[in-house]
């Protein structure tokens, strides 16, 4: 979850890990509304709008993969479960024993990986539900944000005790201590020279990391201060693009590690994760204004927003097996949706 004080909330129990559940809600059009409210879209036609409310009343849908089985994965902290969504909107839900189930991702191996920062532990999942989960020691790690290396292992940022964990896949974990006091990493993805790269939203830098020789390179400064580097992304164009939480701009490392920020119009917005669009686009959810927003990486220009309604909280986002972008809208004290933009070819 990211870092906002959520109302406690009564959870659901679940009987045991392994089982699911399967519900398939019908499709709600973007124009007409949703559960939580009129949508009003100010995005040109093209950006069709369906939404599919997850079972479970108590959640709040976090992070969101694409995955085995031609589908969308994505967690829910408040049900503590994992689960699928099809492209025809058919939801599985899967209980893990844990707390606070939020980074996701798909490795190699077929599973899908997760973090949980309440219960300090790293996770992987069958495409069947069969969960495996593994503990991080140190005082309080609170692992993120997760993604695969390039070493063929998984890699994870400790928000709180400021390490890069390296995950093998029978789930042995090494840990790397992150120079600089007070480290906060949130997210993580490969690089395209191989290495891992970061964002540490406190230090306000964009951090990287050789899986090879175990070393960390110099950090990359954000040239605006106290900007909160949040979601990253290695894009198409092979370029590190990042959100800057409260700097409310969109950023490309380019040549020489130069950062070129690109400030969005709407203030306060704060924008969190990104995904790549098949349209060419770079599409990314800001959490506060319950915007859905895309910019031209060519370009570095900015669409017309898609605004949520007011109750919304996007969270995250992914591109589909079917082309279309699927993201995760948390709401307080109401059920989550997961919702689709569907991309006109």
């Amino acid at each position: 979850m990211t870092l906002r004080l959520i109302a406690a909330g009564s959870v659901l129990a679940l009987a045991f890990a392994g089982c699911s559940q399967s519900y398939t809600p019908p499709p709600v059009p973007g124009a007409g509304g949703s559960a939580q409210g009129a949508t009003r879209l100010i995005a040109p036609p093209r950006s069709k709008l369906n939404f599919f409310q997850v079972p479970e009343r108590a959640s709040w849908p976090e992070a969101i993969t694409s995955g085995p089985l031609g589908k969308l994965w994505f967690t829910d902290e408040y049900s503590s479960t994992i689960a699928s969504i099809g492209t025809d909107g058919t939801i599985t839900e899967f209980p893990i024993n844990g707390q606070e189930v939020e980074g996701i991702t798909a490795g190699a191996d077929g599973n899908l990986w997760f973090t949980e920062p309440g219960a300090n532990m790293i996770g992987k999942m069958t495409p069947s539900g069969t969960p495996t989960l593994f503990q991080i020691t140190g005082s309080n790690p609170s692992p993120r944000g997760i993604a695969q290396g390039p070493d063929g292992n998984m890699w994870a940022v400790e928000l709180y005790d400021g390490y890069l964990d390296r995950i093998t896949e029978s789930g042995t974990i090494t840990r790397f201590q992150i120079a600089g006091q007070y480290s906060s990493p949130w997210d993580i993805t490969a690089g395209p020279d191989g290495d891992l790269w970061f964002t540490d939203s406190f230090l306000n830098t964009i951090d990287r990391f050789n899986p090879t020789t175990l070393q960390f390179d110099k950090a990359i400064s954000v040239p605006t201060q106290n900007a909160t580097p949040w979601g990253i992304l290695l894009a198409p164009d092979h370029h590190i693009w990042f959100t800057e939480r409260t700097g409310n701009k969109i950023a490309v490392v380019g040549k020489g590690n130069k950062v070129t920020e690109f400030p969005i119009s709407e203030p306060k917005s704060y924008p969190e994760k990104l995904a790549a669009g098949s349209d060419g686009l770079l599409w990314f959810v800001d959490s506060q204004t319950g915007n859905i927003g895309s910019i031209n990486p060519k370009t570095g220009k900015f669409n017309p927003v898609i605004q949520l309604s007011s109750t919304s909280i996007p969270q995250s986002l992914a591109a589909g097996s079917d082309g279309n972008i699927w993201f995760t809208v948390a709401a307080y004290n109401l059920p989550g949706q997961i919702g689709q933009v569907v991309i006109k070819k």
